[in-house]
Formats: structure tokens, sequence, C-alpha cells
């Protein structure tokens, strides 16, 4: 593209940041070249001058000196950072004569594609689900990272975890509607950036805002309140609140007994639910069967209220590190408010029982009535409405679809061959081999050495692609067409030509299709699959289509701009249809209600507490999404190396001061680093910010100090749910 004038062209910045809507970025384009961006315009007000300090770096990004662009074959040892240039005939020829001889050797399951969440373009996800589906592949689905929660407002509310609740939450503009917001385990000031203003709003217009968090995050500088819990007791605070307000008759009984199965029987001795509900939540006795037998029965309100009852605020206390008295105004507060609204953020989702959590705060909502009303809910940070697109007339051809495994069951695939071998892995859009897969150095030393071939597809050498077989050069933002679907339609389209080589992920895979011998299911272009998942007979969507979008660039295909409300209609989709606080597929493994439930490392009971006593945590940085932009000068000059954040007594008690290295360590790894003693941070707490690239790190890497063990009911690894140690080095620089 060569143009002597200057020109304005419209595209979309999507990364894994949460934000809604993505955001829209202008580039200024001169003679094929991009220099500068700002921020799009939308055609409905209030997203105006929406973009941060990582859209901005977007330009650093394209044209950054180690930017990849050209396919690389390795030629030394795996890691060793040998390197041979190659042709993309070359590539893709190897690519597919991998795949054959391994789908020969292990069956085609045993290839594996991993495409994760570093881009949310239907066309740049959908294609490696779509190869990997025409080819009988595996391919890793939503789980294994940020899912716990999900998981356990699933179990509550029914919605899929795979959609992280986007319908079930609230839009972060309805906060203003909200006359208490708890912001739980979250730091949406940073997290949030172009979205957080709304929480601003609310407050100047009344809202009360109090953070839970265990540090004074940015987010608690913005709060009327910041509570500081201990880390990983979320569910005994919660079960706390719920105890005050079953104790103090403060819920609201007309909701429970038509739109949650709190007066649903339940047999005492089986724990089995019986299919009629109780016509009072407190129902206890003998009950007739269908058999003509007898049995007692209680509704799970009084097996709830029989749970919470071991919370009573002094207990809790003594549990979560909360003082009684501000558990107790809390619970007040919430109950009273008209409405209240929680906002879970992913602090608490990286731990073991992170799904009890999620069930625990969901009971709160629903004890309440907060559910289904402006200003009330619970929301995985926020929710959204879904435009209704096609994506799987893209993703899955005919109806096929891969061999899809959780993330923790593709792990084990790997290293112990169960359910099946996986011997090739191609990743795209992602990171693992960073901060993503916990226990990096088993990742190193046992998942990778199992693997007889690894493809990454990115834009740079990142700490993942520096172990792969084969490397190939990933158009970016700048350089593909995609759409991007949130709260609108935005089309991603190509502004400047790609560097190098680079193809997008499309192409790519294309490619690979037209040599695997499947090339006429890729046979069309990529705006012909965009207007396939766009031609639908949803009202929404109508006249929406390439046509259109590349005049307009940006549609809000709604009637009306309002805050969205998830469950308006008080409708779930439960096996019951109704929020479900009992489940009963969840005897066997003890779960069938929210217990508390200490964390699996991260917990004083532990015995490994008294050799390694402080709770390793990880927060988001203001200047990354994950690794992503990690390598540019940009973020550098704002964060120039990764430091450890600890409360000064936890210093002086292991004589470190400002400024110090040290070494922060257990039994499966070590780091060392820069200490940042900080009086934000809460006493028994080091918090090591993630998405730091390896080698930012003087020695060792933190992502190694984690370990893989999951619930089977969350889906997550417990990257937080992790003790450690700290002491100082006699090195001061």
């Amino acid at each position: 593209m060569s143009n002597d004038m200057t020109t304005n062209v419209r595209t979309v910045c999507d990364p894994n940041c949460h934000a809604n809507p993505k955001c829209g970025i202008a580039a200024s384009v001169h003679n094929g070249r991009i220099i500068a961006v700002a921020p799009a315009d939308y055609p409905v007000p209030g997203y105006e001058n929406r973009i941060c300090m990582m859209g901005r770096a977007r330009l650093e990004y394209q044209y950054h000196a180690e930017r990849l662009r050209k396919p690389l074959k390795r030629i030394g040892a795996r890691g060793a950072g040998q390197w041979q240039e190659i042709s993309w005939q070359e590539a893709i020829a190897l690519f597919v004569e991998k795949q054959k001889e391994i789908t020969e050797k292990y069956g085609s399951r045993a290839v594996l594609f991993h495409q994760i969440s570093g881009a949310y373009g239907l066309l740049t996800r959908g294609s490696p689900l779509r190869y990997a589906a025409l080819t009988g592949a595996s391919a890793v689905r939503a789980s294994g990272i940020d899912y716990g929660i999900a998981r356990g407002l699933q179990y509550a509310f029914g919605v899929d975890a795979a959609t992280f609740f986007k319908s079930g939450g609230h839009s972060l503009n309805d906060a203003v509607n909200s006359e208490l917001t708890i912001i739980w385990g979250g730091n949406p000031a940073v997290t949030r950036s172009v979205d957080h203003v709304a929480l601003k709003k609310a407050r100047k217009a009344g809202t009360h805002l109090v953070c839970i968090d265990p540090v004074k995050s940015e987010t608690a500088g913005i709060s009327d309140e910041w509570i500081s819990i201990r880390p990983g007791s979320d569910g005994a605070l919660a079960l706390a609140m719920a105890n005050q307000i079953i104790e103090q008759k403060l819920y609201d009984e007309s909701f429970l007994l038509e739109y949650s199965n709190m007066p649903f029987l339940v047999n005492v001795e089986t724990g089995r639910l019986l299919k009629e509900p109780a016509s009072e939540l407190a129902f206890c006795g003998p009950y007739q069967l269908q058999d003509g037998s007898q049995a007692r029965v209680t509704t799970v309100f009084n097996l709830v209220a029989d749970m919470v009852s071991e919370f009573d605020a002094s207990s809790a206390e003594k549990i979560t590190g909360v003082d009684a008295a501000t558990l107790v105004t809390l619970a007040r507060r919430y109950a009273h408010a008209s409405p209240a609204a929680i906002r879970i953020g992913y602090g608490v989702d990286r731990w073991y029982n992170a799904d009890l959590t999620a069930r625990s705060i969901s009971m709160l909502a629903c004890l309440c009535g907060h559910i289904g009303i402006p200003g009330g809910g619970v929301s995985l940070v926020s929710g959204g409405r879904r435009v209704p697109v096609k994506g799987a007339r893209f993703y899955a051809p005919e109806r096929k679809s891969p061999n899809f495994l959780s993330m923790m069951e593709a792990d084990q695939a790997v290293t112990e061959g169960t359910p099946h071998t996986i011997k090739m892995e191609c990743i795209s859009l992602g990171n693992p081999y960073n901060q993503v897969k916990p226990n990096r150095n088993k990742v190193l030393t046992d998942y990778i050495q199992k693997l007889e071939f690894i493809a990454v597809i990115d834009h740079f050498m990142t700490d993942t692609a520096k172990w792969a077989d084969i490397v190939l050069p990933a158009a970016s933002i700048f350089e593909r067409t995609d759409i991007i679907v949130d709260e609108f339609i935005q089309l991603q389209q190509p502004v400047v030509d790609p560097e190098g080589e680079a193809k997008s992920d499309f192409e790519i895979f294309r490619a690979l299709a037209e040599a695997f011998g499947i090339g006429d299911y890729f046979h069309k272009s990529a705006e012909e699959y965009i207007d396939d998942m766009l031609d639908t007979d949803s009202p929404v969507l109508e006249a929406v289509n390439m046509a259109r979008l590349k005049v307009e660039k940006v549609i809000y295909p709604w009637p009306a701009q309002a805050p969205y409300v998830g469950f308006e209609d008080k409708v779930f989709p439960t096996d019951s249809g109704r929020i479900e606080i009992y489940k009963e597929d969840l005897i066997e493994l003890d779960r069938e209600l929210p217990f508390y439930r200490e964390p699996i490392e991260a917990s004083p009971l532990n015995p490994l507490f008294k050799q390694f006593p402080l709770v390793l945590l990880s927060s988001h940085s203001r200047y990354r999404i994950h690794s992503t932009f990690a390598n540019l000068d940009l973020v550098k000059t704002r964060e120039p190396e990764p430091v450890v954040r600890v409360h000064p007594a936890d210093a002086h008690e292991r004589e470190i001061e400002e400024g110090q290295l040290v070494e922060v360590f257990n039994a499966r790894g070590r780091v060392k680093i820069r200490c940042c003693v900080d009086g934000s941070m809460r006493k028994g707490c080091v918090l090591i910010r993630e998405g730091h690239w390896i080698d930012q790190f003087i020695e060792g890497d933190p992502y190694g100090l984690t370990h893989d063990q999951y619930s089977p009911t969350t889906e997550n690894y417990a990257h937080y749910d992790v003790l450690v140690e700290m002491k100082g080095t006699a090195e001061n620089t």
C-alpha cells in the first residue's frame, strides 16, 4: 500500500484486556507506513477518546526491530536459539509432513492446537479450530486459567463457563444504578483502564464503592472503603455475610421461593433432591415419598442456614482477618441496599476452590434478591449483550469439531498419555510456556521433552516460541481482515502491508489446509467467511454485512443504548430453571453446597506454612496484557524491571531493605528479584506482577514457583494458591 498522502484508517485493537467494547484505533498512514495512532470514533456517544497506553504502544509493536518477519526452523537444540530462515513453502510442507507422520503413528488426536486468548477476531481465533476439526486433531477448550469463578457461576446460574458469564453479568455503565457496588478481588482501575471510568461516575453519583482485596490496589484507592482480607479466605467472608443476613432475616423470601432452589426438599439420608419445592423456606420433618415410604426431609434453605451458622462474625474474623464489626456492617449494607452489585475479579479465581467462592458470593445475591434488576447482580467483572453471529459456521464446518480437551486434560495427554497421546502441538494467540502453564520447571523438563514437534505462530520470539521447532510470523492487527464482536461489531482491516513475510492466521491455516489436501474447506475469502457468520435471521443483524462494515467500520446493532442487565427476564438456564444453590450432582465430591474450604497450599493450616510462610500473589500490570507488550521500550521505561512487593513488617523480619536483591523460593523453584517494601501490601503476602518475559528476571522466574494441582470442579490451575519464603542476598546491584 503506497500513498504519498496521509490517510486515516480505522481498525480495532483486540488483545485479552476485557475492554467492552474493544478500542477502535485510527491509524495515520503516510507512504505505506503508520506514523501515528489515535482513538477512533464510535456511532454512539460515551466512547470518546477510548484508548489506553497499550493501544498507543501498537505503533512501536508494529515496527519493532525484533518482530518476526520470516518463517524460522530450529537447527540447534531446543531452546538454544539457533534458527534458519526458510520459505513459507518449506514451512508449510514441514508442518504438514510432521502432522501426517504423527497422525499415522499415533492417530489424528495426537496433534494439539492450542489457541489461547491473544486476539479476539472471529477468523483469527476460529482458523486453528476449523483446521483441527477438518484434520481430526485435538484442541484446547476454554479452561485452565480464569475459569474457576466462571465454573462456579455456571453451577449457580447455568450460564456456560466458556462464555465467562458475559450474559449473566451487568455492563459497567450499569454501576450508576447501584446504591452499593462491591469489587471483590479485582482491580479494574488497572485491568479495565478504559472502562473503569464508569465506576468513578457511579461513585460521584452516590454509589458506595467497596473494594475487597488483600492489597490496597489502585481500585481500592478510588473506593469509599477498602477491606483487606487474608488471601484465599473469600468464601468464608461470603458465608459470614450470609449468616448475618439469615440470622437477622434480611433475605428476600419471595425471591427465594420463586427463583431459587432454596425451598426444594432434600432427603436427609441420601442428600437427594425431591423435585417439588416446599411452600415455606424452613420446612423440615417427615415426608411421604412417591413409593409410599417415609423419609425425613429438609429444605435447601435449612441446609444453607446450618452451613453458615458456623461463620459468625468473630469466627470469620479469625479466618479472614476482616474485623467482625466491618463484616457485620458490610452484610447489613448489602442486604439493605436498593440495589447492590457484586463484581468479581480474577484475583479470587486462581485458587483451588475458586468455584466454591463464586457459588458462595452468588448465594449472597440470591438471598437478597439482587438479581435481574438494574444496579444489582453478580458479574465476572462485567457483562454484555451477545451479538448473535454464527461463528460456528466457520470454526465448526459441517458441524465437525476438534477433539476438545481442557487445558489440564491436554497437559496430561502430553505428559502421561491419558486420555490419549499427544505428540505435536501448534500454539497460536498465546505464550503458555511463560506464565500460563503452572510449575514452569516441570514444563521445561517434562512436558516439552515429550513433544516430537512444536509449531508456534506469533509476532515475536516469545518464551514459548524459543522452544519451538518451527516459528511462523503472524500478521498484526494492522495487517489482517477480521471482525471483533462485543457490544459493537467492528471491522479489523488491513491498514498497511504485512511486515516482511508475515501472514494472518487465516492465511496460514488456509495454506496448511491446501497442503494437507483439504483446501476446498478454506476456498472462500476472509470477507466471504465473515459474511457467512453475519448472515442470520436475527433482527439484530438485519442488514449487517461486510459491505456495510467496509463503509461504516463499526456498527452498534442494538435498538437502544441502555446498560445491559443480566437475567432481567428471571430465566435461568439451569436444570430446574432456578438459581441453584444446592447441586445434587456434586454430592460425591462433597461440594453440593458452597462450603468453605481452606486453600490447598496457601493456608496457615498447611504444614508447609512453617517452611514457606508467605503467600505469593500475582497481579496484572498497567502496561501489559499478560506477556504482550513486555518487550517494548515504551513499557520498559515505565516498569524497568520486575520487583517483588512485600509489607514493611515482613521485610523487617527478614532484614531486607528497600531495593535489595532477594530470592523468593519454595521447593519447586526460585527467582532472584529486586525488593520493593510497600505499605499497601498485606502482611504475610508478597506480590510479583505477571507477564514479564523470563530474560527480564535476574535469575530464575516466578512461574516455576506455582503448582499444577487443580480441583475437578473448577478446571482451573491455582496460580495464586502458592506458598513461598523470601531471603535477602549479599548482592545490591
